[in-house]
Order: structure tokens, then C-alpha cells, then sequence
């Protein structure tokens, strides 16, 4: 069996002395938002994707607050972070000197503050009692990288152009390798994610993430799409000749758009019929969807890219619609590869994230033990942030 051995030399404090075999068990814990998560993955062998052993995952219900309250979501992960770890070696015989995993992986950031100190401080906890390496994982990498999983990191193959989307991101990047990424563009206010969740109220959607519930929503309501209306939507950036070509996204007009369209258009109050705000919800997705594509091809043209494969990934990664406007329109461009993680691993889960600090730890890297967790983290400086070790 091939052994691999890590010794890890800083003025950092780290895990010393860890000597695994190439196959080897993670604990992967996310907690960057209002989600609780934890997995474990069994690495046991390097030809072939890991085998999920376990997903858990509890959701901070923010219904009633109207979005999710920083200080809500941080009291949620420190009640459930640490129960749900337990419950998830407990229960797979994990908890032995002899069983124990060998490597935890854990979101350092970005995020929110509160939320991610209690993931990481477990996270370095435990790495510290079983004398094991942990890898502080990049939240926006773990979303990048979930669709290398299902084939070991064989596809998508580097260079590969991604769309990452949900409430809280809305970039497009251009990946070299696991570690190197390049944002073409990137948002200058609000997130695609966060314009549908505010639209979606603004309609009368409610529940705990309302950009899905509205997908769901309109899902019932096929026949209504493409169907006139009275709003007045504009893509942003295109009135002038000196946004037009600029490589930035602008998501904070659409719900000024749709608020001015219902008081000149339907008297102030929208519609009660499920008819009619189907038709507004759908022209809404599609208008902030067409917005996203615009950029991603003024992108592939300013930059001359010959890009064949295309990963979509995050929250909104699930909304049927938005796949089939990036294939419609991006094939005649040159890209035939398209890949969209399972719906369940697009929203925030701890997977993506063990599979991205075993991506980052099969190429030698580590995180020092003194590393604390960072609210902004751009994923085009993922290796200027300090802690990171390598093994040459």
C-alpha cells in the first residue's frame, strides 16, 4: 500500500507528525451562512471519487424574520455544529482511536463571522485532540470544485469557465488549476440570489429561501411562461456605451424595476391570481438570468477564450431555467461540456467542501493551526491568505 507522510514544519503551531496510507477518512464541516452541515467521506482509494459516508444538515427556519439575521445564524450553528459532528461519527463507528478520521476539512471563510467560528474552531479542535491535518477550505473552491467530484477530479479538465450563483455570490471565474482562479466577472452590488429573493417577496413568495420557493412556484405554473405582462424590465448596464462593455454584474436595479412597473402598471398592488404572477415571476427570472449570460459572453469575447467545458454552481445552479438559457446560448460559442452539480449539493452542504480539501490536500496542502476564520475571501487570492503549508 502507498504511504504518504506529512510533516509539517512552521512558526505556526500545526499538527506535526501525520503518516497515512493514500487511503484515508474526512470529516467535512460548513457553516458559513444558516446552514449546519457536516459529512464524512471515505478517501479509500485515489481512483476513484470518495464514497459519502454521511450528510447531515439543519437549516435556520428565518421565515418569520424575512431573511437571515447574522446573529440568529450564529447561535444556530454553535447549538448544532458540534451535535450534528457527534451524531455523524457516533453513528458510523467513527469515534475510536482506531477509527477516527484522518484529516478534517472545514470552511474558513467567506461568510458570516459568527457562523463560521463555530465550524472552524471545531474544526481546529478536533484537529488538534486526534493529532490530525485540517484544511481551511474556501466556501466559494467548495462550490467550483463539486462537479469534479462524481469523476476523481478528471472533469471538468483545467482551463474550465464557471458561473458561481447564489445569494450571496455572483461571479464568473476562469480556473487554471485547483488553486490558481481568475474572476472575469464579478458584482458591483447585489447578488443574482439575492435579487431573486427580494423580487420573489415583493410577489407574495414566501418560505425559508425564497428564490427557490418561487422556482417551485412557477414550476406549477409551465403554461404561463413567456407570457406578456406590464412590467418594464431593462437588462442594467446596457444604457451606456461605457457600462455596456464593462465585465461587472449590477442585480440592485431589478427590484427598483419591478416595484416602479407595479405602480405605474398595476396600481401599486400586485396581482392576487397565480395566473398573472407567474408571468411576472418568470419574466423576472429569465431578465436577472439573461443579465448573468450577457456578461459571461462579453467575457468570452474580450478575453479571445477557446473554452470548451462549463460548470454553473450554488444555490441558483438548480433552477432548470438557468441551465437550459446557459446551454442555449453558450454552445454557439464553443462550449459543449456543461456541468451541473446534483441539486442537493448546489445549495451550501459539507460535501463540497471535503472534496475540495481533499483536491487541495492530494496537492500537498495543509492549514496551520493558528489560522482564524476571514469574512472576505476572494477565490482569485486563495493562496495569499496566510496559514497555508505545503509539502514539497
Amino acid at each position: 500500500m502507498l504511504v504518504r507522510s506529512l510533516v509539517v514544519r512552521s512558526r505556526c503551531p500545526s499538527v506535526l507528525t501525520c503518516t497515512y496510507s493514500r487511503s484515508y477518512r474526512v470529516l467535512a464541516i460548513e457553516s458559513s451562512c444558516d446552514d449546519s452541515c457536516v459529512t464524512l467521506l471515505d478517501r479509500y482509494s485515489p481512483r476513484e471519487p470518495p464514497r459519502v459516508v454521511d450528510e447531515l444538515k439543519r437549516t435556520l427556519d428565518s421565515v418569520d424574520s424575512g431573511g437571515v439575521v447574522p446573529a440568529d445564524a450564529a447561535r444556530h450553528n454553535s447549538k448544532n455544529i458540534s451535535v450534528l459532528a457527534n451524531e455523524a461519527l457516533t453513528r458510523n463507528g467513527w469515534n475510536t482511536p482506531a477509527t477516527k478520521p484522518d484529516l478534517v476539512s472545514a470552511t474558513r471563510g467567506p461568510g458570516m463571522m459568527g457562523s463560521l467560528a463555530a465550524g472552524y474552531q471545531l474544526a481546529l479542535g478536533l484537529s488538534v485532540a486526534w493529532q490530525v491535518p485540517i484544511v481551511g477550505v474556501n466556501h466559494m473552491l467548495g462550490h467550483l470544485l463539486m462537479a469534479r467530484m462524481a469523476t476523481n477530479g478528471k472533469q471538468p479538465t483545467f482551463p474550465f469557465l464557471s458561473l458561481l450563483v447564489s445569494g450571496g455570490h455572483t461571479i464568473c471565474v476562469l480556473s487554471h488549476s485547483v488553486t490558481e482562479h481568475e474572476i472575469l466577472v464579478d458584482t458591483i452590488d447585489i447578488a443574482a440570489g439575492d435579487a431573486l429573493d427580494k423580487c420573489g417577496r415583493e410577489l407574495g413568495i414566501k418560505g425559508n429561501m425564497i428564490g427557490k420557493e418561487m422556482d417551485k412556484f412557477l414550476g406549477l405554473h409551465r403554461e404561463e411562461w413567456g407570457q406578456p405582462t406590464k412590467l418594464e424590465l431593462r437588462e442594467p448596464m446596457q444604457n451606456e456605451s461605457h457600462r455596456k462593455d464593462v465585465l461587472s454584474y449590477s442585480f440592485s436595479s431589478f427590484i427598483s424595476q419591478l416595484r416602479r412597473s407595479v405602480v405605474r402598471n398595476y396600481g401599486g398592488i400586485i396581482p392576487p391570481d397565480d395566473k398573472t404572477r407567474a408571468r411576472m415571476g418568470y419574466q423576472i427570472q429569465a431578465a436577472i438570468f439573461q443579465h448573468m449570460i450577457t456578461k459571461i459572453k462579453l467575457a468570452i469575447h474580450k478575453r479571445g477564450l477557446f473554452i470548451d467545458e462549463f460548470v454553473c454552481a450554488g444555490g441558483v445552479a438548480s433552477n432548470g431555467t438557468l441551465r437550459a438559457m446557459l446551454k442555449e446560448q453558450l454552445k454557439p460559442l464553443g462550449v459543449t461540456k456543461f456541468y451541473f452539480p446534483d441539486p442537493n449539493h448546489c445549495t451550501d452542504n459539507a460535501t463540497m467542501i471535503g472534496w475540495a480539501g481533499i483536491e487541495l490536500y492530494e496537492k500537498g496542502y495543509t492549514t496551520d493551526l493558528c489560522t482564524t476564520i476571514i469574512r472576505k475571501w476572494p477565490i482569485d487570492e486563495l493562496l495569499n491568505l496566510y496559514g497555508w503549508h505545503k509539502l514539497e
